[in-house]
């Protein structure tokens, strides 16, 4: 192990330079956006500790995407720079009011813009490594009640509404890059909470995680800050937290959000309250096979005739439009119907674990994780402190045994909006709890 840690980052717009649709939800699916309040970004950080290993970590201002980016830049990066393949980890900060791209949306990505974000992407990257500079590591967290559990219990049952006792995290974690002269020049953010609040549905936006971005790197003039999604897939702003429902917010709540956000960041930099990180980098990337409990190729014929057999709604298929928000659904039912025996009996999840240091470890999980994996996980790997990073590809809803036994949308109701066959099986927590033991133990056995 060596004190001595260099890193680089760099960021660069990705925002549509031509007109594209929303990836969205409800409403905004499929349809264009007409202006952009804020822009996107791809944000890259490269570590490299005092024994030449570096890591990669990039976070886009997209809601999904499918394995194609991340792979692509895997192997330009280890083509060009020699990184191993499991040393990148790419993952979306799941903003609802960014462009259709690939793996979520089988119909309106637009192949231009596809283009123009693999260039930027791989351009941040080569950025990064012009930036490099040496430096320490911190690392840190505060706590705040910026967001609130969607899952409410009302008598056994749990509907999509806010929950003041639910789980949910409530730390907001920090890494803070300095350079020699003590200068900050990286703040890495991870908060677990889903964006989609906006009532203002046709804009481009980057929501709050990219507002506490500008914030920050706004107070520390010539630092880059960066923000990760956590296992947030269950919470939303308490912001939005209407009674019994979430209603719309506007943007000048997300700025308000991201205010205390910053707030607090700047309370904790000025009080010094960090730990320091001996990078130690090492990374191991992995697949789960996770079973599903398959539904009967009826339930879907049902769902493409109008008929929802997760919560009993009907619809009218012959009015839906182009842009209509039930497209997605009926799109995603249609290509199960087809494809039926073709589609596996299980689900490939896409996970990972990085050793930052001998006790500060990384682990990220694919699709939408709920808050409740992170204790699995952490359970698992006892004795490490652990940043959970998900959203790293387009997959599905991932529940924790527990969310599966409760029921409500984060354990079925991304079977149709995935293109599963079926919801996520019970004994999700005995999986993640073996590979990532193993992944674990493979990255402190190879030193």
């Amino acid at each position: 192990m060596s004190d001595m840690v260099k890193f680089g980052a760099a960021k660069d717009i990705i925002t549509p330079c031509i007109r594209t649709t929303l990836m969205g939800f409800g409403v905004v699916f499929g349809k264009p956006f007409l202006n952009i309040h804020d822009d996107l970004y791809v944000r890259t950080l490269l570590l490299e500790d005092g024994f030449e290993n570096q890591v990669i970590l990039v976070s886009l201002d997209l809601c999904f995407h499918d394995d194609s980016l991340t792979e692509e830049l895997r192997d330009y990066v280890n083509e060009k720079y020699g990184v191993p393949l499991d040393n990148l980890l790419i993952t979306y900060t799941h903003t609802h009011f960014g462009p259709s791209v690939k793996g979520y949306d089988l119909v309106f990505h637009e192949p231009e813009y596809e283009s123009f974000l693999k260039r930027r992407v791989r351009e941040c990257v080569d950025r990064a490594y012009l930036n490099r500079c040496e430096g320490s590591i911190e690392y840190g967290f505060v706590e705040g009640s910026w967001n609130i559990s969607r899952r409410k219990n009302e008598n056994g049952r749990i509907r999509f509404a806010p929950a003041l006792d639910g789980e949910h995290d409530k730390n907001l974690y920090i890494l803070k890059l300095s350079d020699t002269k003590g200068n900050i020049k990286v703040l890495l953010t991870n908060y677990a909470c889903h964006p989609s609040n906006l009532d203002e549905l046709l804009s481009i936006s980057s929501e709050y995680p990219g507002r506490l971005c500008h914030i920050l790197e706004s107070k520390y003039y010539g630092a880059t800050a960066l923000f990760f999604q956590g296992f947030g897939a269950d919470a939303k702003l308490s912001a939005g937290a209407a009674g019994n429902r979430f209603k719309g917010i506007c943007y000048q709540n997300v700025n308000e959000v991201a205010l205390g956000m910053a707030e607090r960041i700047s309370d904790l930099i000025s009080i010094g309250d960090f730990k320091p990180v001996n990078l130690n980098l090492a990374s191991k990337m992995f697949k789960i096979p996770v079973p599903l409990a398959v539904y009967p190729k009826e339930f879907f014929d049902k769902a493409s005739a109008g008929y929802s057999g997760l919560d009993g709604a009907r619809f009218d298929k012959s009015r839906v439009g182009g842009s209509h928000p039930d497209i997605l659904r009926w799109a995603s039912t249609d290509y199960v119907i087809e494809h039926y025996d073709e589609i596996p009996d299980y689900l490939t999840l896409n996970c990972g674990l990085i050793r930052l240091s001998d006790t500060l470890w990384i682990a990220t999980v694919g699709g939408e994780p709920s808050c409740n994996v992170k204790a699995v996980i952490s359970e698992a790997l006892a004795g490490k402190e652990i940043l959970c990073f998900g959203y790293n590809d387009a997959i599905a809803y991932v529940p924790s045994d527990k969310v599966i036994a409760e029921g409500g949308y984060e354990a079925e109701g991304s079977v149709t909006e995935y293109r599963l066959k079926g919801r996520i099986a019970p004994g999700i927590d005995k999986l993640f709890a073996e590979y990532f033991k193993d992944a674990a133990a493979k990255i402190e056995k190879d030193g």
